[in-house]
């Protein structure tokens, strides 16, 4: 019974009312779209305050802003439900500028002597579009703007002939001079944000270059010194921390010198680059591999012991000797292996110092082998 409710419990709280999507972009935009309705509540409080000083009537307050939180739950459905995708600009950025315009002369043929006061919001509603939209579309909402309320003031003089033409006529000549100079000046700020943006984007992948180049080695493409002997401290912590094992195993190329002696530099580091290649086959995913300096190799492995490690070892070992590499001309190459498990309270330097003399012990004893000390 209790599992039953459980359950229930939880698809009530799956299906509950969330204000913004899972979907991170949508999520922006509806938070771009409630700071457009933030900036629209303003046109709300300026009718309410223009009402209270009898400039309009008071229906016309009410109305006006039951039509603005109309648009506004409008706007947020269609992101809400996702059909902005459906149009070129899922933003729907120029549709809420301009359906803001339209509605600010709606508002203005209604609002009588209040009128030049709402002219205000012109620039405000346009201004929403800055970051979003070029010169172009500026342009054109200007012109829709003006437009729109050049044919407000046309059927304000058709129901009121006493109208003030003088005012209205210098009215619309400074929007006809102020809204395409925004729209100008609203372009070239949207072509600075567009620079910055892809400036910004090249500095990251700079950034993700060179913390690559950090950790990476530069020959091979696997993890170089310094990452390794950062995740060995890692893991020495994690280690100490929950009392759980690790080993590590440094390989050598055996006879790597007579590599580059008899067949050159170039073929020594194609010896080297297959060897980064064929390593990693015999790992798991959890295990941390990179080049240790020169010809020298290493692996960490979380949760192995001795046991574990020396098998690891043995397949990587294998896996090269049974590898033909064309960079020898068909010769064969091998590799000799040491390896150590950590010992609870066991530093990194004391830990090192067994892998390396496992290593030097498999040399000794003829290489082409894994040798582990306790």
């Amino acid at each position: 019974m209790s599992e039953v409710l459980s359950g229930s419990d939880t698809e009530r709280a799956a299906t509950r009312f969330a204000l913004f999507p899972a979907d991170e972009r949508q999520a922006l935009r509806i938070g771009r779209l409630l700071m457009a309705a933030g900036t629209s509540l303003l046109a709300c409080v300026a009718l309410f305050v223009c009402a209270f000083l009898e400039l309009l009537p008071w229906a016309v307050a009410i109305q006006g802003t039951a039509g603005i939180v109309m648009l506004i739950v409008l706007f947020y459905v269609l992101f809400r439900t996702g059909l902005n995708l459906r149009f070129a600009d899922p933003s729907l950025t120029a549709e809420q500028v301009g359906t803001a315009i339209l509605f600010l002369a709606y508002i203005m043929y209604h609002a009588g002597d209040a009128r030049q006061a709402f002219t205000l919001f012109y620039p405000v509603a346009m201004l929403f579009g800055v970051l979003r939209l070029n010169a172009a579309r500026l342009m054109v909402l200007a012109i829709l703007a003006l437009g729109a309320h050049g044919t407000m003031l046309h059927l304000s003089y058709l129901r009121d002939p006493d109208m003030d033409t003088r005012a209205a006529l210098t009215q619309f000549a400074v929007l006809m001079i102020v809204l395409p100079w925004f729209a100008v000046m609203g372009g070239y700020v949207n072509r600075l944000r567009v620079r910055l943006s892809g400036s910004h984007r090249d500095l990251q992948h700079a950034f993700g270059r060179i913390e690559q180049l950090a950790i990476r080695d530069e020959l091979t493409g696997i993890y170089n010194r310094r990452f390794l002997m950062e995740a060995l401290q890692r893991e020495r912590a994690r280690a100490e921390r929950t009392g759980t094992s690790f080993s590590i195993c440094i390989f050598d190329l055996d006879h790597f010198k007579s590599i580059n002696d008899s067949l050159g530099h170039a073929a020594g580091d194609g010896v080297l680059k297959r060897f980064a290649q064929l390593a990693p086959r015999e790992l798991r995913a959890i295990d941390v591999f990179g080049r240790f300096g020169g010809e020298e190799f290493m692996v960490i492995l979380p949760g192995t012991d001795a046991r574990g490690a020396v098998a690891c070892a043995e397949r990587v070992r294998q896996r090269l000797e049974s590898s033909t590499l064309t960079e020898l001309a068909g010769r064969r190459a091998t590799v000799t292996a040491g390896a150590a498990t950590h010992q609870r309270g066991e530093d990194l330097v004391a830990l090192l110092a067994r892998a390396d003399e496992a290593l030097y012990l498999g040399k000794a004893r003829g290489r082409n082998r894994v040798v582990t000390i306790g």
